[in-house]
């Protein structure tokens, strides 16, 4: 069976994690996807390996830059902007994450793409959007978390630093994206008309917060960190458990899951203390809780615990590292479980497949990581049937580079 996006052309001009998962994601779903870059400033993603020789290998396990292939041009030639143009003018969808004015200084932004293919797909990521007082910002990962207001309600309670240094902007705002192009492709296909997709990528973030944002514009009140607390469910928190740096997440919800809780770990004599006999009077002792609940879980294992835990209808879970879910074996067969064209695919070095399995049309992995380069005679002369011998002389002017 096709998969749902076969047939559509991609032009990728994406960077670093967000663009390479939007393009990725859409590759996954059947789409033929067309990396644009350049041997003189190639991926920081692609670089990251210490040696040269890991690159590949290490690209390959995360499968970032699967199902596309690679050309490289040089925007800062004249001929190099024709080229990208010639590509686009071929393809359904074009995506990027730079600041504004990157595209623009080139030639390449929407509406100037709009003369080359009038309903092309634009999707434009970046980190305050294409409009108003920040519209060039610079950032990444951690810098957009902050500007988000994320940075501001994680930590722990009464601490003033500021705990987040992760990059959740960039799948979040990809995520995002693909929905947002499958909306635009759905409107092109009732009314023949493309349009620019505009995705801030701190605007994608700020959905994360929504309690944070709804207790301010309600109350007036500016949300602070509080650490693992919740304000109606308890316990509520991380508590360690049998082991090194080994721990359980619990969450309790109202006073029937609170009776579960107390029979899954043997209802000791302190679960019917009168501190603890309903939800408002455990919210208000809330610390001599978590002491108290803690004690039981440095007993466990954190598997046993979360087993026994879930066993009684408890939500709970380990704190897994990445080792954990690397190894795991609901995430091995949650990952691996979808179609791998590519013989050179070990499923056992997976470590993400695709995230959605649809029944009909799962998708599929069909080719890793393409080398810089690798599909430029594909592309130059097979898409666009340029002599060999012209693509040798733009290899040497450095326009293909």
């Amino acid at each position: 069976m096709p998969l749902p996006l076969e047939g559509y052309k991609v032009t990728d001009i994406g960077q670093v994690w967000a663009g390479p998962i939007l393009a990725h994601l859409l590759g996954d779903m059947g789409a033929e996807v067309i990396r644009i870059e350049s041997e003189a400033s190639t991926d920081h993603m692609r670089t990251i390996a210490a040696d040269p020789s890991e690159i590949r290998k290490r690209m390959q396990s995360q499968f970032l830059f699967r199902n596309r292939q690679c050309v490289t041009l040089n925007f800062t030639k004249p001929r190099g902007v024709e080229l990208a143009k010639e590509i686009i003018k071929r393809t359904d969808i074009v995506l990027e994450n730079y600041t504004p004015r990157v595209l623009k200084k080139f030639g390449l932004e929407y509406s100037s793409l709009r003369k080359v293919k009038p309903d092309i797909i634009m999707v434009s990521m970046s980190a305050a959007g294409h409009s108003g007082p920040y519209q060039d910002m610079l950032g990444y990962g951690p810098s957009i978390n902050a500007i988000s207001g994320v940075d501001s309600l994680v930590g722990y309670h009464g601490d003033a630093n500021r705990m987040v240094n992760v990059w959740d902007a960039d799948p979040t705002t990809a995520v995002t994206a693909s929905f947002a192009v499958l909306t635009a492709l759905h409107y092109r296909e009732r009314t023949g008309k493309g349009q620019h997709i505009d995705l801030a990528f701190y605007e994608a973030l700020a959905t994360l917060s929504g309690e944070g944002i709804m207790d301010y514009t309600m109350n007036g009140r500016v949300p602070e960190p509080q650490g693992n607390r919740h304000p109606t469910m308890v316990p509520h928190g991380i508590y360690p458990c049998k082991g090194t740096d080994r721990w359980v997440s619990i969450a309790v919800k109202g006073q029937d899951e609170w009776e579960r809780f107390c029979q899954a770990i043997g209802a000791p004599p302190w679960t019917r203390d009168d501190r603890f006999v309903d939800v408002f009077s455990r919210l208000q002792h809330r610390d001599e809780l978590d002491e108290q609940v803690g004690l039981w879980t440095r007993e466990q294992d954190s598997y046993e615990a979360m087993h026994t835990l879930q066993a009684h209808g408890v939500a709970a879970a380990i704190v897994a590292s990445l080792e954990d879910v690397y190894l795991d074996p609901h995430e091995q067969h949650r990952r691996t479980s979808a179609a791998f064209r590519d013989p050179n695919v070990d499923r056992s070095e997976v470590v993400y497949g695709i995230p959605w399995h649809l029944s009909d049309t799962p998708g599929e992995v069909r080719e890793l990581t393409h080398e810089v380069g690798q599909d430029n005679e594909r592309i130059f002369c097979g898409m666009l049937g340029m002599p060999k011998d012209e693509m040798r002389r733009l290899m040497d002017e450095h326009v293909i580079y």
